[in-house]
C-alpha cells in the first residue's frame, strides 16, 4: 500500500502590475441636425480616439421601429405627437448606456440632435447630471461639439438619403438647421473634409489617448 505522498509547494511573491488611467474622464457631445453628418464625425472621433461610441439611433433605432410597427405608425411619426411622448425614453436609454461606462472612467462620444438639451444652461446642467454623481468619476470633462451645415445642404442631403423618417422635415418650410446652442460649443463645418475637422477638433482640445502607466 502506498503512503500518502505531499509535494512541497512554494509561494512566489511577484509583484503585481497595475494600469491605471492618468487622464480624466472626457464625454464628447456631438449634436447637430439631421444629415449634418454628425453619426459619421462622431464614429471617426471616436475611432479616431479610441473611445466608447453612443448613437440615438443605434442604442433605440431598433426597439423605437418595433414600436413604431406594433402601433401601425410610418417612422416620420417621430417628428410628431408621437415622437415627443417616445422621445425622454429614448434620450434616457442613451444617456443610460454612456453614464454605466462614464462611471467606469471609460471616455466616451455620444451622438443625438440634443436639440432641447442645449437650449438653455439650466437644460445643458441637467443632462450632465446623469454622471455628475457619486458613482462617476470625481474629474469628468464634457465638450459640447456642434456639426453645422447651412439648410439648403441639408435639404438636399436630406433628399438624396430618401429615407421615410424625414418625410416630413423635408414637407415643412421651416429651416432643418435649427437655432444655435444656448451653451458654449465647439463648432465643426458639415460640408468640409471629417478627417481635417477631427485634427482641428483634436488639436483645440488637445486630446489623445489617455496615457497609461504601470505602478508595481
Amino acid at each position: 500500500m502506498l503512503g500518502e505522498c505531499s509535494i512541497p509547494t512554494t509561494e512566489i511573491d511577484e509583484p503585481r502590475t497595475e494600469l491605471r488611467t492618468v487622464a480624466s474622464t472626457n464625454v464628447l457631445i456631438v449634436a447637430g441636425p439631421a444629415a449634418s453628418g454628425k453619426t459619421t464625425f462622431a464614429t471617426r472621433l471616436a475611432s479616431r480616439l479610441s473611445y466608447s461610441l453612443f448613437d440615438l439611433d443605434q442604442v433605440t433605432g431598433p426597439l423605437v421601429e418595433q414600436c413604431l410597427s406594433l402601433l401601425g405608425q410610418p417612422l416620420h411619426s417621430l417628428d410628431e405627437d408621437l415622437g415627443q411622448v417616445l422621445r425622454a425614453a429614448r434620450y434616457e436609454a442613451l444617456l443610460s448606456a454612456a453614464t454605466a461606462n462614464i462611471s467606469l472612467g471609460r471616455h466616451a462620444v455620444i451622438a443625438a440632435p440634443f436639440t432641447r438639451e442645449i437650449q438653455s444652461p439650466a437644460s445643458w446642467r441637467e443632462m450632465l447630471s446623469h454622471w455628475s454623481n457619486d458613482a462617476a468619476p470625481t474629474d469628468v470633462r464634457t465638450e459640447l461639439i456642434v456639426v453645422q451645415c447651412p439648410d439648403e445642404v441639408l435639404r438636399e442631403r436630406l433628399a438624396r438619403r430618401g429615407e421615410a423618417r424625414d418625410l416630413l422635415k423635408l414637407e415643412s418650410g421651416a429651416a432643418v438647421s435649427g437655432p444655435l446652442p444656448g451653451v458654449d460649443f465647439h463648432a465643426i463645418d458639415g460640408t468640409m473634409d471629417t478627417e481635417d475637422e477631427i485634427d482641428r477638433l483634436v488639436a483645440a482640445l488637445h486630446l489623445g489617448l489617455p496615457r497609461v502607466v504601470a505602478e508595481v
